[in-house]
């Protein structure tokens, strides 16, 4: 149970950090920058976290094709840093692509019968039409970058790859090798937070795409794909918003 503790004593704390910081979003000027903060906060605890542990990131899922690996070499000076950075960002190129290609895939499959379940469950009073957020390219990078990689890294990369460490019941789900504890723990936590910072029993729906995030990990063995789809999640989640309520 110590993988369980530890998981335990980083939400807490991840989860205190995060209400401060929101609370902090509330004075003039600060609220823009809340996000940015958040996401750095979860993708450094996931990376630190995951070092911590034998063969550290690649293992827990957050090598992302080499690009938070750390250099075999420290790069010495800023062109060898920025160089450095720019052979990882092609390396990462051709991972980052299948990646982006599964997630696409099971959006094909998912966001379908999604869809039809939003206009059964909100019932609209007005017919669908098309509306995407403004700014769509800015919109798209936030969401992958600030959003969806540093949840990512923190609930499916550290913290169900730490639990099926310490909790096993590994079983096969649809094609991937889940620990059934840490997948359900993770998507609790993820839960949790999410109503922690905004609390409305809605928001405890998140538990369910979690799930899904979660398998996508374990059946690719990082989080490239479930970043990807959580991006395209929460786009589609606004498009259908906008478009219908």
């Amino acid at each position: 149970m110590a993988a369980l503790r530890e998981v335990l004593r980083v939400c807490v704390l991840v989860t205190l950090a995060t209400l401060l910081a929101s609370y902090a979003g509330r004075w003039p000027g600060l609220d823009e920058y809340v996000p940015v903060a958040v996401g750095a906060l979860f993708l450094w605890t996931a990376v630190h976290m995951s070092q911590r542990q034998p063969e550290g990131v690649r293992r827990y899922g957050l090598a992302l094709g080499g690009l938070l690996e750390p250099p075999e070499r420290p790069p010495a000076g800023l062109f060898a840093s920025a160089r450095d950075l720019a052979h990882a960002l092609v390396r990462a190129a051709p991972s980052g692509a299948r990646e982006l290609g599964i997630a696409l895939l099971l959006a094909a499959v998912i966001f379908p019968p999604f869809a039809l379940g939003f206009w059964g469950w909100h019932a609209p009073s007005r017919p669908f039409a098309l509306a995407l957020p403004p700014e769509l390219g800015s919109y798209l990078s936030t969401q992958l970058l600030v959003v969806a990689l540093p949840e990512e890294a923190l609930f499916r990369g550290y913290i169900q790859s730490r639990l099926s460490d310490g909790l096993g019941g590994t079983r096969r789900v649809l094609g991937a090798q889940l620990s059934l504890p840490a997948w359900l723990w993770q998507a609790g936590l993820f839960a949790l937070l999410h109503f922690a910072v905004e609390p409305y029993p809605a928001r405890l729906a998140v538990f369910f795409p979690a799930l899904a995030f979660g398998w996508l990990r374990a059946l690719r063995g990082g989080i490239g794909a479930a970043a990807a789809f959580h991006a395209l999640c929460n786009l589609l989640s606004d498009v259908l918003a906008r478009s219908w309520l």
